[in-house]
């Protein structure tokens, strides 16, 4: 399902301009809706020009641009890589990764937008380390360094930082104990494990190992790894691209942390400085807070509340409940809702002035979306 609300909350960049809607050129009007290509390619990701005349998207694995009203079409480089554009638009930044060895090496590089001038800008050697959570849903293992190593939106908006995550064994467990809840243990003297068995699931051994979730910097001018601060403290788990991200500012990271806590693993909102490493949990509801997005003063958190759907794992989404839209100042005050419409699903996203947000709603299991 988050998959699902990615490809909607892309979809909301694509309103405007990718629509399979007409197949020859056309003068641009008021309510007008022209598809910037016809072609059979996978396209995506469109991001304006500075000054309004041009706009670049992914094409397969070509970037390309064109004009508002789709002349003048040219493909500028291939890239299979995920990337990011510099605030001027001149430059594209993307990264490599190099597993092997019991090492993953991360390179940093630039290049013009004409795909010309690339260069190598920083290197970075991590540990190829595996976490996993113990048995909790299938004992969950993965990498001990975030996803965000390989998603352009882990990117600073300079462009001269990139931002992970760590997670690292405590030493305790969390167990379901009869009395209805979850119980913190140091690991070795905890009671037997309760196994569930859940249908379409099978067998949930009821244990939760927990980790500490800590926030890196990759400080590209210096070349070197930089502790931030800590985050959270969970279960093993994976963020898709679009989850981490920067305020607008460069002072700030916002991300969803799986918490433990007597209720279980619930997705929780934190943000983080990135200078100072000080970070706060903006949400507390017993349930999966997600997709943040920041308002272009860097004020203001707005991001996707979602029910749960089993006692054993409050932070699981509850596919039939559907979603709303929340907004909270990043000191945590001011939490308000701003979609109610039961069974619906809902993303947003804001204007570039801050005052409006526009968001999609559509239910579950319908090819139905209303704006």
């Amino acid at each position: 399902m988050k998959r699902i609300i990615a490809i909607t909350i892309v979809a909301l960049t694509l309103i405007a301009t990718v629509l399979a809607a007409c197949a020859e050129k056309e003068p641009m009007g008021p309510g007008h809706i022209m598809a910037l290509a016809t072609t059979s390619a996978d396209e995506r990701y469109p991001v304006w020009s500075p000054d309004g005349s041009k706009i670049f998207f992914k094409s397969d694995e070509w970037i390309c641009v064109c004009d508002p009203d789709r002349s003048n079409r040219e493909k500028l480089t291939k890239f299979e890589e995920p990337f990011v554009f510099s605030p001027d638009m001149k430059r594209v930044f993307y990264m490599k990764t190099i597993s092997g060895e019991g090492k993953v090496i991360c390179q940093a590089y630039v290049m013009d937008i004409d795909g010309k001038n690339q260069q190598k800008i920083a290197e970075l050697t991590l540990e190829e380390k595996y976490v996993d959570d113990g048995g909790y849903i299938g004992s969950t293992r993965g990498p001990m360094y975030g996803i965000q190593i390989r998603s352009s939106w882990a990117w600073s908006p300079d462009r001269t930082k990139i931002f992970l995550t760590k997670l690292e064994e405590t030493g305790y467990t969390w167990v379901w104990r009869e009395e209805g809840k979850w119980v913190r243990y140091k690991a070795g003297t905890e009671p037997s494990t309760p196994v569930l068995q859940e249908k379409g699931w099978g067998e949930i051994r009821l244990i939760a190992k927990e980790h500490e979730n800590t926030a890196w910097i990759w400080d590209l001018k210096d070349n070197e790894l930089r502790f931030v601060g800590h985050l959270s403290y969970g279960i093993v788990h994976y963020l898709p691209t679009g989850e981490v991200v920067w305020s607008p500012d460069g002072k700030y990271v916002a991300l969803p942390c799986n918490e433990l806590s007597e209720a279980g693993a619930t997705e929780q909102i934190y943000v983080i400085n990135v200078e100072t490493g000080e970070s706060r949990r903006l949400t507390s509801f017993v349930g999966a807070n997600t997709w943040p997005v920041w308002s272009p003063d860097s004020k203001k958190i707005m991001y996707v509340q979602v029910p749960p759907k089993y006692w054993w794992s409050p932070g699981m989404f509850n596919y039939d409940e559907g979603s709303d839209v929340w907004v909270v100042d990043i000191d945590g005050s001011n939490r308000k809702q701003l979609t109610d419409i039961p069974k619906n699903w809902e993303a947003g996203d804001w204007s570039p002035d801050g005052s409006k947000i526009a968001h999609l709603s559509w239910q579950s299991g319908s090819e139905e979306r209303e704006i």
